[in-house]
């Protein structure tokens, strides 16, 4: 039986009836921001961002705006189901037409239809409910037509299970390497972070990388999206230095890398996940994280503001109860927020989910022992949590770098999706000096 008690002040805060919401709402954008740039396309926040991050995979062959903008037009406002719906159709119909172009013999044009399909399958698979088989299945339709797309690309694209853990466990991804030229060659290994993929990935910072001339690994760790496609009831993990062992393993069993010229790079919570895995492998040469989150209890809490922490500390509210909550208690867009949480991180409810986050930090002595390059990326419209954490690693790390992008720059919003070029610049001039 749901607990009246925990719906009546989930509602109070969710609906922002508490006295003193305005002020608090302001409070709260100040310490954790997407940044400065708005759609205002809707009114739900998370889904006007969502919508930007569909628009920033554009430059790498990821999206074309006109389709976006029109399948977002048949979208209803704070609706995780008709945004998973609209972007599934679309996958759909560029994934056909990919298909078409391909009978025809008109393989690069296939190429990008099947690309933005794959790109547009991972969108409907953020909003779909994170426990259902129909949400995996989703993902499988993007890593396949994804792998189809990259067949006909100017690279070698290989899909790959890396060996992890106990046995038949992997950690899913790609291997990347330019068609020219041969023998071993820098390369990059990159994740995403609480809700991205590999596949978006090759577009966040992928194709930028090989088309300098590095080979690019992109995995997924435990608990994330192309995992789960897998492996259903992995969550994520404090300690990523054992996931990362075995990434790097695999990576120097490849006869295309050079052993000193291997690099990391971590977008989103994969800053963190990247930071930590980092400061447990020596083997690596540098790393990057976009962005380089150290606290993610202290970064979360920045986002939902004291009122909604105090609430689920001492109320608490299961998965089960949230799932069972009919529309009109918890709106959808609530509910598969709060799902999304508990089911990452692997904990039956808000609470314990809550808590457990406190043991996703750095401390400043793991820190201290990051003797590699180290760049860490942020957009200072991000607001002043992420600024600090930031901050801090660079004081704190030994060969570390900050760079901060200015609202002039354009670049201004989270990952700097708004300006991708600019992020690739930033990031990849840095790291071809240190593998000078």
């Amino acid at each position: 039986m749901i607990r009246a008690l925990g719906i009546l002040v989930f509602l109070a805060f969710a609906l922002a009836l508490h006295p003193n919401a305005e002020a608090e709402a302001k409070e709260i954008e100040k310490g954790l921001s997407r940044g400065s740039v708005l759609l205002s396309w809707f009114k739900d926040a998370e889904m006007d961002f969502q919508l930007l991050r569909s628009l920033g995979a554009d430059v790498a062959g990821g999206g074309a705006a006109g389709e976006i903008f029109v399948t977002a037009k048949g979208i209803t406002d704070g609706n995780p189901a008709s945004w998973s719906a609209a972007f599934l159709a679309l996958g759909e119909r560029l994934e056909a037409d990919g298909n078409a172009r391909l009978e025809r013999g008109h393989k690069v044009s296939a190429m990008e239809s099947l690309l933005r399909a794959a790109s547009y399958y991972r969108a409907a698979e953020y909003y779909g409910d994170p426990s259902a088989p129909e949400t995996a299945q989703t993902g499988m339709k993007c890593r396949d037509v994804f792998m189809k797309g990259m067949q006909l690309a100017a690279w070698k694209t290989e899909g790959v299970l890396i060996p992890f853990g106990k046995e038949n466990d992997f950690l899913p991804g790609y291997f990347l390497t330019p068609a020219k030229g041969s023998g071993k060659r820098k390369t990059l290994i990159a994740q995403s972070g609480f809700d991205g993929t590999a596949e978006e990935m090759y577009f966040a910072v992928g194709k930028a990388a090989l088309e300098r001339g590095y080979n690019v690994l992109l995995f997924e760790g435990p608990g994330q999206t192309g995992k789960r496609r897998f492996h259903p009831d992995s969550s994520f993990v404090p300690d990523c230095a054992p996931a990362l062992r075995a990434v790097v393993d695999f990576a120097l069993a490849r006869p295309e890398v050079h052993p000193a010229k291997i690099a990391l790079y971590g977008a989103s919570f994969g800053g963190y996940f990247a930071l930590s895995g980092a400061v447990g492998e020596p083997r690596l040469g540098a790393v990057i994280a976009n962005s380089p989150l150290i606290d993610a209890q202290e970064h979360f809490f920045a986002g939902m503001g004291p009122h909604f922490v105090s609430m689920f500390q001492n109320q608490d509210l299961t998965a089960e109860e949230i799932r069972a909550m009919p529309e009109e208690e918890l709106p959808a867009k609530y509910k598969f927020s709060l799902l999304s949480l508990c089911v990452r991180y692997g904990k039956p409810s808000v609470k314990e989910t809550l808590d457990v986050m406190r043991d996703f930090r750095l401390r400043e002595d793991q820190l201290r022992s990051l003797n590699i390059p180290a760049l860490g990326l942020v957009s200072e419209a991000e607001g002043t949590v992420p600024l600090a954490q930031a901050k801090r690693f660079a004081e704190l790390a030994q060969k570390a770098a900050l760079h901060i992008f200015t609202e002039e720059s354009g670049a201004n919003i989270h990952c700097q999706l708004d300006n991708m070029p600019l992020s690739w610049a930033v990031a990849l001039d840095w790291l071809d000096e240190q593998f000078r």
